[in-house]
């Protein structure tokens, strides 16, 4: 066994850095049911892996962006078959625990940076609108469906297009005008996450597991949508109800 040399800090096993990650992690009680049950937790061992190869969360976040885009290239060119869809879910799938890991590791590390939270929007921006025009792109060159089909993946990026900017500009202008006084806290509920769990980008990861069997792709798709469609409406709501306080105060 060799000595650890003197005034050195003892390296952390992946379990123990699994356990100081559930310290500084964020919390899950609000976040959709796969992402809370699944994906962090998943994450988190990834961080810890990442963590003691050495990597940086940027590195991560580059990862995660190339598994992911090689699974969306998958859709868009290759025709739909049962081991194509296999393949493509696991792609996504590990592209977007590996999304969850690197803000795992930034913290683990004492923080990110500006650059490394820019990369890591600009990736998520991007994938959100390519996978649903990578669906598009399929349904038109290997579907002999009517044209209206195209119309559900467009409707599909709309939503979530809209949905991310949403998010993120909402985010910023609750930092620009902070409330005076201590901030209520969010509560979060088994229940609540799965309210919100068709909203999830893991459902639809998972969801590419049947994109072999067109009518039960297209199906859960729609309903994957509907949900979207649903938690935008009802976050537009939330949103401007709340910058309308931050105005009033």
């Amino acid at each position: 066994m060799t000595a650890t040399p003197r005034g050195a800090q003892p390296r952390l096993t992946i379990a123990e850095t699994v356990t100081q990650l559930r310290g500084v992690g964020k919390p899950s009680q609000t976040a959709p049911l796969y992402s809370r049950l699944v994906n962090r937790p998943v994450g988190r061992y990834l961080a810890a892996i990442a963590y003691r190869l050495g990597m940086t969360p940027d590195q991560v976040t580059a990862v995660s962006g190339t598994v992911t885009f090689a699974g969306i290239l998958l859709v868009a060119l290759v025709r739909p078959g049962p081991v194509m869809g296999l393949v493509v879910a696991f792609l996504l799938v590990a592209g977007y625990a590996l999304d969850s890991s690197d803000g795992q590791l930034a913290r683990l590390r004492g923080g990110g940076s500006l650059t490394g939270e820019w990369l890591d929007h600009m990736i998520d921006c991007a994938k959100n609108a390519a996978v649903h025009l990578a669906v598009l792109v399929s349904f038109y060159r290997f579907s002999d469906a009517r044209p209206a089909l195209l119309l559900l993946p467009a409707a599909f990026q709309l939503v979530v297009t809209v949905m991310f900017f949403g998010t993120v500009l909402t985010d910023q202008l609750r930092r620009s005008r902070p409330r005076p006084g201590p901030t209520a806290p969010q509560g979060g509920s088994l229940l609540k996450s799965v309210a919100v769990a068709p909203a999830d980008y893991g459902l639809l990861c998972l969801a590419f597991a049947l994109f072999g069997y067109r009518p039960l792709f297209v199906g859960v798709y729609v309903f994957l949508l509907a949900g979207s469609a649903a938690y935008l409406a009802v976050g537009l709501r939330r949103w401007r109800r709340q910058l309308k306080a931050l105005d009033a105060a």
